[in-house]
C-alpha cells in the first residue's frame, strides 16, 4: 500500500528540493513531474510527485517492514521516513532562507543603484539650473551696461567670469 505524506513545509520549488536532496547526499532521478530518490521501499523507490502545485512524498507504507529490501542491503545510515522528511524539510527551509536573503540583498543593491542614479541626475539638473541662472544674470548686466553707454569685455579669471565695463569719455 502506498501513502502520500504531508509535510509542514510545502515543497513548491523543484530547484530548492533538488538542492536539499543534494546537500543531504541523496541521489535521485528526475522523470517528468517525479523526483525518484535512491531510497527503496518494499515495492519501489520513494519519490516526490508534483501534484496541486507542490511536490508530495510518496512511499510504500506496508505493515511488513521486516521484508523491506534495505534490511538486506546492510545500510547503516538508513533513516525512517519521518526523519528523512524532517531532514529534507530542514535543508529545504535553510536553502529557501538563503535564497530569500540573496534576493533581498539584490533588491537592496538595485534600490541603492537607482538612488545613486537619481542623485546624479538631480546633481546634473541643479548644476544646469545654476549655469542657466549665471548666464541670465550675465546677459542682464551686459544689457544694462550697454544701455548706459558702456562697452563690455568678458574675461575668465580663476574659473570665474569677470566683466570689465568701459566707457570712453572725450
Amino acid at each position: 500500500m502506498s501513502a502520500i505524506v504531508k509535510t509542514i513545509t510545502p515543497f513548491i520549488d523543484k530547484e530548492l528540493l533538488l538542492k536539499a536532496l543534494d546537500c543531504l547526499g541523496y541521489s535521485y532521478n528526475v522523470q517528468g513531474n517525479s523526483i525518484i530518490t535512491e531510497r527503496i521501499d518494499y515495492y519501489d523507490n520513494q519519490r516526490f510527485e508534483y501534484s496541486n502545485g507542490r511536490y508530495q512524498f510518496v512511499h510504500d507504507s506496508s505493515a511488513n517492514r521486516e521484508n523491506y529490501p534495505w534490511r538486506n542491503l546492510n545500510v547503516k545510515d538508513y533513516k525512517t521516513v519521518s526523519s528523512f522528511l524532517q531532514a529534507v524539510e530542514k535543508e529545504y527551509n535553510r536553502i529557501y532562507a538563503e535564497k530569500c536573503a540573496e534576493l533581498e540583498r539584490l533588491r537592496q543593491a538595485a534600490l541603492a543603484e537607482q538612488e545613486r542614479i537619481r542623485l546624479e541626475e538631480e546633481k546634473k539638473r541643479i548644476e544646469k539650473e545654476r549655469l542657466a541662472y549665471i548666464e541670465k544674470q550675465k546677459q542682464l548686466i551686459i544689457q544694462k551696461a550697454q544701455a548706459e553707454g558702456y562697452s563690455v569685455q568678458e574675461r575668465k579669471v580663476n574659473n570665474k567670469i569677470k566683466l570689465i565695463l568701459r566707457r570712453n569719455t572725450y
